[in-house]
């Protein structure tokens, strides 16, 4: 049977699913997903269903765009921090679109199966759009009340830095801990741990090579226009003095929440944090105003 798709109807019901199951998904696996970047994947998500429109394909074909479109919705929304953060948020969203299909297929059950239509391993199914939102606010409500009475993962309390340095944005995912304690002995300014390991890629050949050089046991000069902060820190490992470099600005979202700061100190270790599953690390201190840290450090 010939099958006719509203693409108008296609891509903004997508679009609405994805939005919500991708923000979800962020609050099931600990993993921070910022309105923005949900935006992003929803649009990738509403434009794989595009398939539909494609002569079939053989079936090796179609799971390898499906598993390529799942991969780049799930990069867009949270992007790249590891393998483990990435299956992770993936296998998260994937589980909630099975419970999605599953409403759907419950409500289209109770109403007659004759509106099932499968295409290049993409289900089409003859619901109005009304129906199809109210799924996926069911399904979205529904780990909301989870989250509500059992508590949120123990990863929840990431969240989606932005760093300005160097010249360089870097996008990292920074773990809110409560123990953190480093301080910048000269300014006073909000202090956080980045791992160089894991912001390599995003940083300046410049900031690079300053810290290849430190970590090396040289003594290089920093990058010009950065101030330069010896920090010390003791840790399960020891102590060290790690390098602390100026950066103009930050931004941390998460929690439904979003901070700035300007003029911030980013202490870069050698070692990865937690194995990589997120590459900075903040304290109170960096969630306080500018009074109450006065106050604390007069204290």
């Amino acid at each position: 049977m010939k099958i006719v798709v509203y693409l108008d109807i296609l891509l903004v019901t997508n679009f609405i699913a994805g939005y919500f199951l991708l923000r979800a998904a962020g609050w099931l696996a600990g993993a921070a997903c910022s309105a923005p970047r949900a935006l992003a994947g929803a649009a990738l998500a509403a434009a794989s269903t595009l398939i539909l429109l494609a002569p079939a394909l053989p079936a090796p074909l179609g799971f390898a765009y499906k598993l390529a479109s799942a991969a780049l919705v799930t990069l867009a929304a949270f992007g790249w921090h590891g393998l483990r953060p990435f299956l992770r948020a993936g296998a998260w969203f994937f589980a909630l679109n099975l419970g999605l299909a599953g409403l759907a297929l419950l409500g289209l059950q109770r109403g007659g199966m004759n509106g099932v239509r499968v295409h290049n391993l993409t289900v089409y199914a003859d619901l109005s759009p009304m129906v199809l939102v109210l799924s996926v606010l069911a399904v979205y409500l529904a780990v909301r009340l989870v989250l509500l009475v059992f508590g949120p993962p123990a990863d929840q309390e990431l969240w989606q830095l932005e760093l300005r340095l160097a010249g360089s944005e870097i996008r990292v995912q920074a773990y809110y801990d409560t123990g953190f304690f480093l301080r910048d002995p000269v300014g006073g300014r909000q202090t956080l741990l980045v791992s160089w390991p894991g912001a390599e890629r995003q940083l300046s050949d410049e900031v690079n090579a300053f810290l290849r050089g430190y970590f090396s046991g040289q003594n290089p000069l920093p990058p010009e226009g950065l101030g330069l902060r010896l920090v010390p820190c003791s840790g399960a490992a020891g102590s060290a003095v790690l390098p602390g470099l100026t950066a103009a600005g930050a931004r941390l979202t998460g929690q439904g929440h979003t901070l700035t700061a300007r003029n911030v100190t980013a202490v870069f270790t050698a070692e990865p944090l937690r194995d990589g599953q997120f590459q900075a690390l903040f304290g109170r201190e960096f969630l306080m105003d500018e009074t109450e840290r006065r106050s604390k450090a007069c204290t």
